[in-house]
């Protein structure tokens, strides 16, 4: 449908139009798919991202974004996420025009998808995956090193940055929408002046420059770091139970109901203490666990949603023929739209994770819908 190569064979599609035979798929399979994926459940399932996540932007402001640091970086990530649903269910709108654009119509609907939803909606989810790195850092640290974090990561710190993720990413954007971009043109096809996508010059060369960056590079870096910092806290959590657990009867661990601050020496297995461990109330130790856990489980929902993506990318690098205008396009935008549907239940379902994990959350969710406080 999208295909500006000369094609081996030409198949008109109602809905469609004239499209170049693909290798890989049928058209007509392709056809089915994207209605199916793109249109109807990305669509439906951005619905359901754009509730939730108002909902959570809603609930952090509740509890103070500038009290502390990871309800500020929750609520950036909410923020983002809910940018994402937003410009995915404009795509998903926009896409079904595509299948049967109205002849009188005076715009290109297919202009509109890329450039009104289509960059923007790669824009914010190139800002959830820097967000999620930032997150996954944080709670690492709370785990590497527990009592110095409160003063590395604080809430105000978190804004900053959380606003700077928002400022670079979408800065790099602007040379793709300077180079595409929307105006009044003449449409050969129907002879008609609408509002349509035009081409600077240097547009092929902004677009590899920006996909070698935007798409390749920095989600490289910001999945990495990521992975390794979940894996690590992961690691950190299990050996910090495993301690707890052999010297649970030697009177060294931390009181379950206790609520004073007591200093021991340092234990000679303790893989955690230099020169002596301060002890916490359980339940201030308890707290931290399960917001480590929480960011945990909400970073590995990240890494099997948007990994896929960055592969697909590497392999559209590596594989001749597998970009949108190759022997394998049919391929290509079905895998794409997987992948995009993937993001978008990595960008909605985050309030499941929050109300059964967080019991502040939990809290302020019930009283923020007048229902009975039952945790």
């Amino acid at each position: 449908m999208f295909s500006t190569e000369e094609p081996d064979h030409v198949i008109q599609l109602p809905g469609i139009g004239v499209i170049t035979k693909s290798v890989d798929l049928s058209n007509y399979a392709k056809h089915l798919f994207d209605v199916i994926v793109w249109t109807i459940l990305c669509g439906c399932i951005g619905v359901m991202g754009i509730v939730t996540n108002i909902i959570n932007l809603i609930v952090f402001v509740r509890q103070g974004i500038w009290t502390e640091s990871v309800t500020a970086s929750l609520a950036g990530l909410s923020l983002s996420d809910l940018c994402c649903d937003i410009t995915m269910f404009f795509h998903s709108v926009n896409f079904a025009i595509c299948l049967e654009p109205p002849p009188s119509i005076p715009w290109d609907p297919l202009s509109i998808m890329f450039i009104a939803s289509g960059w923007p909606r790669v824009m914010f989810t190139r800002v959830t995956c820097w967000i999620t790195a930032y997150v996954a850092l944080e709670r690492c640290m709370c785990v590497v090193l527990p009592f110095k974090v409160k003063q590395m990561f604080t809430a105000p710190r978190s804004i900053v940055v959380i606003v700077t993720i928002f400022t670079v990413t979408i800065a790099s954007y602007l040379p793709i929408f300077y180079s595409q971009r929307l105006e009044n043109d003449l449409d050969p096809a129907t002879n008609v002046t609408k509002l349509r996508m035009v081409f600077t010059a240097n547009k092929e060369e902004i677009e590899v420059i920006s996909s070698n960056i935007n798409d390749i590079i920095l989600p490289t870096i910001s999945m990495s770091i990521a992975i390794i910092c979940t894996q690590l806290t992961i690691a950190r959590l299990n050996a910090s139970s495993k301690w707890r657990k052999k010297n649970a009867n030697s009177g060294l661990g931390s009181s379950e109901t206790g609520t004073e601050l007591k200093t021991y020496p340092k234990k000679q297995d303790d893989p955690y203490e230099t020169k002596q461990r301060t002890v916490t109330s359980g339940k201030t130790s308890s707290k931290e666990t399960k917001v480590v856990k929480m960011v945990t489980f909400i970073c590995t929902i990240f890494i099997i949603c948007n990994l896929p993506c960055v592969i697909l990318f590497y392999v559209k690098l590596l594989v001749p023929g597998f970009h949108n205008s190759g022997r394998y396009n049919n391929l290509y935008y079905s895998m794409f739209a997987l992948d995009f549907m993937l993001e978008t239940i990595n960008s909605s379902i985050n309030i499941v994770v929050y109300y059964n994990m967080s019991t502040k959350y939990k809290q302020e969710f019930r009283t923020l819908f007048g229902m009975k406080d039952k945790i």
